[in-house]
């Protein structure tokens, strides 16, 4: 734990209970908008995938431009 974490709990400690609950509240908005933001950008990498991405690789098919799977 870092020395500016403990710093804080110990604030937070110190804090009235309808304080710590209001700073519950912003924590949690805080988590969730970071979540919301790291999962929508894992989101974003995995269907990076367009349809010029998926014409070429029908026309290779198509075409005979493929490797067997054991070359896979």
């Amino acid at each position: 734990m870092t020395f500016d974490l403990q710093r804080t709990i110990n604030l937070a400690r110190s804090l009235s209970l309808a304080e710590q609950l209001e700073l519950l509240k912003v924590l949690s908005n805080i988590i969730q908008e970071k979540y919301s933001l790291e999962t929508q950008t894992i989101e974003e990498e995995e269907t990076d995938f367009s349809a010029d991405s998926f014409r070429q690789s029908w026309q290779q098919a198509m075409n005979g431009q493929t490797l067997p799977l054991s070359a896979l």
